[in-house]
């Protein structure tokens, strides 16, 4: 009886050691796998937090990029704004310029254009003398050419036979058509209408005949 009950305390203690080294196994084990499970959820959040790092350098680097764009993109758009300006106050310049030069140019006009009128004014009232003038005076006979023309009396016979019907010289200079005509052409504006006109307006020393009027109209 007492070998069977030691036998049965020896059989007791080593199944108290068998399930006492079980139990020690796992928890072992049960630690081990805390342990992996703890070191995988800390390779987790290194790689959770190394990818957000990185995300984090991305938008940095991004954000660099985007605000030296932004910092070129505004200094070009200046540079242009001050050369639209410049461009700008240059044309502005140029046109008030031009206009400058346009206003002296017709200030200018206007003044040639009264010195013309000036000048035709004072050779109309020239004109004007010369209309007034007594034709009969001018054209009257001289003492010298009454002189010459009693001399010529005395050679009549020695004429030819026939008389060439013209003017002297001192009758054309005599027609204070020809002396106007001569002050236009001196001043010369013998061809402006002004000084047709007035030259149409002169009188010649005799009325021509009525016989020689011509008919013709142009």
């Amino acid at each position: 009886l007492r070998e069977w009950r030691a036998q049965q305390e020896e059989v007791a203690k080593l199944e108290a050691a068998i399930a006492a080294r079980r139990q020690e196994e796992e928890e072992e084990r049960l630690k081990r796998e805390q342990e992996k499970e703890a070191a995988m959820r800390f390779r987790q959040r290194e790689k959770l937090r190394l990818f957000y790092l990185k995300q984090q350098r991305r938008r940095e680097l991004l954000e660099q990029r985007d605000q030296k764009a932004l910092a070129a993109l505004r200094s070009a758009m200046e540079e242009q704004a001050r050369r639209d300006k410049e461009r700008v106050l240059f044309r502005a310049e140029v046109l008030q310029k031009r206009m400058r030069e346009r206003e002296k140019q017709e200030l200018e006009q206007q003044k040639e254009e009264r010195e013309r009128q000036d000048r035709l004014e004072a050779l109309r009232k020239q004109v004007e003398v010369v209309a007034e003038a007594d034709p009969e005076r001018m054209m009257a006979d001289t003492e010298a050419w009454r002189s010459r023309h009693l001399n010529e009396k005395e050679f009549e016979l020695q004429k030819p036979l026939y008389s060439i019907n013209t003017f002297t010289d001192n009758q054309i200079v005599s027609d204070p058509r020809v002396r106007a005509e001569q002050a236009f052409r001196e001043a010369g504006i013998h061809q402006n209408q002004y000084a047709k006109e007035a030259l149409s307006q002169i009188k010649p020393p005799k009325p021509p005949r009525r016989d020689t009027k011509s008919t013709l109209k142009f």
